[in-house]
């Protein structure tokens, strides 16, 4: 199993500050796009980026520190068994001592005891009968109050639902070569966590164009990041449990998803190849009444109108 903190060259205690200065060093040195010559480098970069995708999210490192610790604890196990194992070498005099004891001593001791055995008693199976029956209904009787008995209710307490933000980190997924699928979040590791909140507010985005596209959420009151996913082109896609505040979205639109490519200062790794439209729809945001569902819809937006534009700057400010 390869060493991914080898890889990075960072040691296994080492924050996520650390796992990306890390990364964003050795890229700049075997990008594939900086090595067009060097048939090595491409492969190089696979392994740098595979360590990257791993050590850069908590769920992942900690699986991947626990296949490294228990493959260790088993190779040191094995081992210490080896070292521990005696070998034993027989004289010919061992040999005839043990066929000795094997012909005559161990014959005259079996001899013997068949000698001093007595034989049983014939009441003593009615004994243990007589003694097993009354323990074997008292524990039937008890079988039977237990699953007889009334089950008592636990009435639930009173639950007052209110707002409050949940933190959490979406499952790291294995980004398949060339597109991705409606859902995935390819830029987990550089926006962060999940936030959502105890409501039932919903937003379904319709992706319109004939482009996919990489939709980010933020908090309409204070601009902080909620939720983001990739959408294909003719799909659609939920964002559930936003605040009573209201949303607004960015948009990154394009086509052929390249894994490798880097953004955002080579701090955001992926991006389309050709990407048509940066959009900023701060403009616009979407308000919620009480537990609501709203729709809204992807559209490239026409030349000359500046209202929704943005660019790759502001799409990944944070």
């Amino acid at each position: 199993m390869a060493d991914y903190y080898s890889i990075l060259g960072v040691s296994k205690t080492a924050n996520d500050n650390e796992i990306k200065a890390a990364f964003r060093r050795l890229a700049m040195i075997y990008h594939p796009d900086k090595n067009p010559n060097n048939p090595d480098a491409r492969l190089v970069f696979e392994n740098v980026l595979k360590a990257y995708n791993t050590l850069i999210h908590p769920s992942s490192r900690r699986r991947y520190d626990q296949r490294t610790s228990d493959a260790t604890h088993i190779s040191k196990t094995q081992h210490n068994k080896r070292k521990t194992q005696k070998e034993w070498s027989f004289t010919e005099e061992e040999m005839q001592r043990r066929q000795y004891y094997e012909k005559y001593y161990k014959a005259k001791q079996q001899e013997k005891a068949r000698q001093q055995t007595a034989p049983p008693k014939a009441h003593s199976d009615y004994k243990y009968i007589l003694f097993a029956t009354p323990i074997a209904v008292g524990l039937l009787m008890l079988i039977i109050s237990m699953f007889t008995k009334t089950p008592k209710t636990v009435p639930l307490p009173p639950h007052k639902e209110d707002i409050k933000t949940e933190e959490t980190l979406p499952v790291p997924v294995e980004i398949p070569e060339g597109q991705l699928a409606t859902g995935r979040t390819p830029y987990s590791g550089y926006f962060g966590g999940v936030r959502t909140f105890s409501t039932h507010n919903t937003l379904v985005i319709n992706n319109a164009t004939d482009y996919d596209a990489v939709i980010v959420l933020f908090d309409k009151e204070t601009n902080r990041y909620l939720q983001h996913a990739y959408l294909q082109a003719s799909y659609s896609i939920e964002f559930k449990k936003l605040p009573l505040t209201g949303v607004y979205w960015k948009s990154m639109i394009g086509r052929h998803w390249n894994e490798n490519k880097l953004m955002a200062e080579n701090e955001a790794i992926g991006a389309f190849d050709s990407i048509a439209q940066f959009q900023d729809r701060k403009r616009a945001p979407v308000v919620f009444k009480s537990d609501s569902t709203v729709t809204a819809d992807v559209e490239l937006v026409k030349n000359g109108s500046k209202k929704y534009m943005g660019s790759e700057a502001d799409f990944f400010a944070r």
